[in-house]
């Protein structure tokens, strides 16, 4: 058998996250594919297609059923409505989505649904939604083997550490979780309320707050979000930092081109933005801020386990990126612990985190380490695992 037969029959490893969706050989050292986890339906307008004769004609072919998934929804998204298939808990869509991506993988016909699947999932995940996920996958499309894998484990097996604190900053959930010496603890976890929507609304609602009523420019949700994304940072000291740029500080200021060849400029809202997380009441959530909830994870272990834990912190997700958050995590959790301990606190900020989880996952494979695969009970004799 050929190299290139050996990669079809391959496990894929799947991450369906709220913000993406990943899919890729397993062994590899990236996603074959990750897009946006979005789709459009083509009678869901924006505005009230009765104006324009031929709306459904000229924009969007009827074929995939009226849908476009990922990135080819997006070349919709100032015509129809934007759906988050993840957020809506669709699984109806979630399967078409996972087909359609399925093949642009381009596998060989003899080789189509031979793979056994790895799925990355939370520790979240309800027996309700594991069993749907299971009756897609082996009644649906008829693969041998799944195997859900939780994604702290995945996380950590890029570091090679089997100790640690991960704190995975997806856009719709933030999941803090643990393991020590290979366990878990399932009072040691949390699931903090903030993620990536709530920062976007967030600065979304600032920068209409604060100059809606002086100038017109359009900003919508996707253009926050990505402005969002490449300009917002943290630092240690927001207030002080504030008070320099009112009397004169230019450092932060940037200038953002915007669709409608309007031009807006932002600085402290791009060290505002990410402050939620550091004190949620800003956007009137009652809940302590993150640093505290990764403090009290670590504190639900034995105080002798501490100094493994706050050596091993991993922060990990689209949501982690900002620059400055390490630093910024590093100096708040220092406020929580005794002095000998504040020298050992250690946050690992990798390149390429937003993809951890998918990547653990490959690692593990190649390494042989992935246990708890489950059969598919309607074949006798799979192909492979």
């Amino acid at each position: 058998m050929s190299s290139d037969n050996d990669k079809y029959l391959r496990p894929l490893v799947l991450d369906i996250g709220s913000n993406t969706f990943k899919i890729g050989w397993a062994g590899e050292d990236f996603p074959e594919i990750i897009v946006p986890s979005i789709y459009v339906d083509r009678t869901d307008y924006i505005f009230n297609s009765d104006v324009i004769d031929g709306l459904e004609e000229i924009f969007i072919e009827k074929e995939n059923n009226g849908y476009k998934y990922g990135n080819d929804a997006l070349v919709y998204q100032n015509i129809l409505k934007i759906h988050e298939f993840k957020k809506e808990n669709n699984y109806n869509i979630l399967s078409k989505f996972f087909l359609y991506h399925y093949e642009k993988l381009e596998i060989p016909i003899e080789y189509r649904f031979l793979q056994s699947i790895i799925l990355i999932s939370s520790f979240i995940l309800t027996d309700i939604d594991r069993n749907k996920l299971q009756n897609i996958f082996f009644e649906e499309f008829h693969f041998p083997y799944l195997l859900f894998l939780n994604d702290d484990k995945a996380i950590l097996s890029t570091l090679k550490k089997a100790d640690g604190i991960i704190i995975n900053m997806g856009e719709s959930k933030t999941y803090i979780s643990s393991i020590y010496h290979g366990f878990t603890n399932i009072m040691a976890r949390d699931i903090f309320p903030i993620a990536g929507k709530e920062l976007t609304n967030y600065f979304l609602n600032i920068m209409l707050k604060g100059q809606g009523s002086s100038k017109n420019f359009y900003l919508d949700y996707f253009l926050a979000k990505e402005i969002k994304e490449k300009m917002g940072l943290c630092v240690l000291n927001p207030k002080a930092e504030k008070k320099m740029i009112k009397e004169g500080l230019t450092k932060y200021n940037r200038i953002v081109n915007l669709p409608d060849n309007s031009k807006l400029e932002i600085n402290f809202e791009r060290l505002q933005l990410i402050e939620p997380l550091f004190d949620p009441k800003l956007i009137h959530i009652d809940y302590i801020s993150l640093p505290e909830a990764i403090v009290k994870v670590i504190k639900f272990w034995d105080r002798e386990n501490w100094v493994d834990l706050v050596s091993n912190i991993v922060i990990s997700g689209g949501n982690s990126l900002f620059v400055g958050l390490k630093e910024r995590l590093i100096f708040e959790l220092k406020k929580y612990f005794p002095d000998q301990l504040k020298p050992k606190i250690e946050i690992f900020a990798a390149s390429g985190r937003e993809n951890m989880s998918w990547i653990g996952a490959s690692i593990l494979f190649s390494q042989n380490k992935l246990k708890g695969w489950i059969k598919n009970p309607n074949i006798e004799e799979p192909t492979n695992q």
